[in-house]
């Protein structure tokens, strides 16, 4: 299966008043084309700004570091200007932002935001694009899109944004889309309702999906592959069914143990994880997760582990992956000094 989009060793940073807030450090991964790729971490974990990245919108005073390497479709976005970058976006690569409010413009129709989009990355008329944009708001379950299509986003509910969001950034038949955050402040069933939309339209269009989220369980709902990030950097990244039922990073079983079970017989207290994210302006020099592990060694402190290869698609920053590390329950050794 052909490679979309690979990731390497991106460095993302803010130059502020007080310093340089690392907010990537370093993280590499790959997603196919056809894939659905999940990136969950708590809050200030850097998912968003790795997004952001890829899009090519990090402003000042953000900066994405020269050793950095982003290569979709064979091209590689680093090396792109502004206008180059700005004709791939929208066409080749959609986003769906965070809050679909703040996303749309209060003072436009839906009608003219929507067939802007598609103005601007294709050749059709006025009512060609008018009537692509009633297409998609049909496609993404919109009642009477005639209609609806000439509303205001204030006229729109939670979740009615949301799928015009979704239905503009698909207006162009994207080989790549990136949600973040897309069910955030959504009610239960909204939310339902989105991500069974999102899988439907990677079934019938094929396009490859990154989604942003803190919510493990969003990533259960719809994705085949997993990284999961802190402090910056990638604990862990596997399949779905690695990341759920085979879990090796200290963080990722926190996680696990940190949200509450529905098909348990039993009361069962949940497990916090101890503690505060790090600071990115002065991170640690080992594992940013070393200062809350129950299992921290005087190595993780000192250094930052490298994705060792539990298994053809499993890599772990963990040094209790280490041959020469004690054994503990649970987690996997692996023989060998040829780490990723």
């Amino acid at each position: 299966m052909k490679t979309l989009l690979k990731v390497e060793n991106l460095k993302t940073s803010f130059y502020t008043h007080l310093g340089e807030v690392q907010a990537v450090r370093g993280i590499s991964f790959e997603l196919n084309e056809g894939d659905i790729l999940g990136i969950v971490g708590e809050s200030g974990s850097g998912k968003s700004v790795t997004s952001l990245s890829v899009m090519g919108l990090i402003d000042e005073p953000g900066v994405i570091k020269e050793e950095s390497s982003i290569v979709f479709d064979d091209i590689e976005l680093t090396e792109l200007n502004k206008r180059e970058m700005s004709n791939l976006r929208g066409n080749e690569i959609a986003m769906i932002f965070q809050d679909p409010m703040t996303s749309l413009n209060p003072v436009y129709s839906i009608k003219n935001q929507m067939t802007e989009v598609i103005r601007k990355h294709t050749n059709m008329t006025k009512s060609e694009a008018l009537e692509r944009a009633i297409e998609l708001l049909h496609m993404v379950g919109i009642p009477e899109p005639e209609i609806r299509i000439k509303g205001f986003p204030h006229q729109f509910s939670g979740g009615m944004r949301q799928r015009a969001l979704i239905a503009t950034a698909l207006s162009c038949n994207p080989k790549l889309l990136i949600a973040d955050e897309p069910t955030t402040a959504l009610d239960v069933t909204i939310q339902a309702q989105i991500l069974d939309l999102m899988r439907d339209l990677q079934n019938k269009l094929n396009t490859s999906i990154i989604l942003i989220t803190h919510d493990l369980g969003v990533i259960a709902e719809v994705c085949n592959k997993v990284v999961v990030m802190y402090g910056g950097m990638i604990m862990e990244k596997g399949t779905i069914e690695e990341i759920f039922y085979k879990p090796q990073h200290p963080y990722t079983k926190g996680l696990h143990k940190s949200i509450p079970k529905v098909n348990l017989n039993q009361k069962e207290r949940l497990v916090p994880i101890e503690g505060s994210p790090p600071d990115l302006m002065a991170p640690p020099s080992g594992c940013p997760f070393s200062p809350r592990c129950p299992h921290a060694m005087k190595i993780c402190i000192e250094k930052a582990s490298p994705l060792f290869n539990i298994s053809e698609s499993q890599r772990s920053s963990c040094w209790l992956h280490d041959q020469n590390s004690p054994q503990v329950e649970g987690f996997v050794k692996v023989k060998g000094d040829k780490y990723e």
